[in-house]
């Protein structure tokens, strides 16, 4: 009986080695760390950042906010912002191109009179196709 415990446990601890080795090699997300910062001097609403596949979006930044996000790019596409200013205008700015398996971040500033800066520090390197 001591054999069979012994033979069980010997086992276990060998299941709970290899799953440990499994999650700690190479499965892990390539993911986006997000900031998008409002530099303008009013607050800008219904914020909408579009990537390859899905979006998010931020319901108001006052002056000088921030809001922080992560995703995983899936597909490959430009980014695109959209959001609405304090005189109430819509603007679509049409952002990098980006692709599946990139990492790394990203800053999308918010000027004024459409001042707006993308800031990505991603890897691997890719480039748009062209048109």
């Amino acid at each position: 009986m001591h054999e069979r415990l012994s033979s069980t446990l010997n086992l276990a601890a060998l299941a709970c080695l290899t799953l440990l080795v499994l999650s700690a090699s190479g499965c892990r997300d390539h993911l986006v760390q997000t900031t998008v910062i409002n530099q303008s001097t009013t607050t800008v609403r219904n914020i909408e950042v579009d990537y390859p596949s899905a979006s998010f979006g931020i319901s108001s930044l006052p002056p000088g906010g921030q809001f922080a996000y992560h995703f995983k790019i899936e597909g490959t596409g430009d980014l695109q912002l959209i959001y609405v200013d304090s005189a109430e205008h819509s603007h679509t700015v049409k952002g990098p191109y980006i692709a599946e398996g990139q990492e790394g971040t990203l800053q999308i500033r918010i000027g004024n009179d459409k001042q707006n800066v993308w800031q990505m520090q991603l890897k691997p390197e890719v480039t748009a196709p062209k048109e």
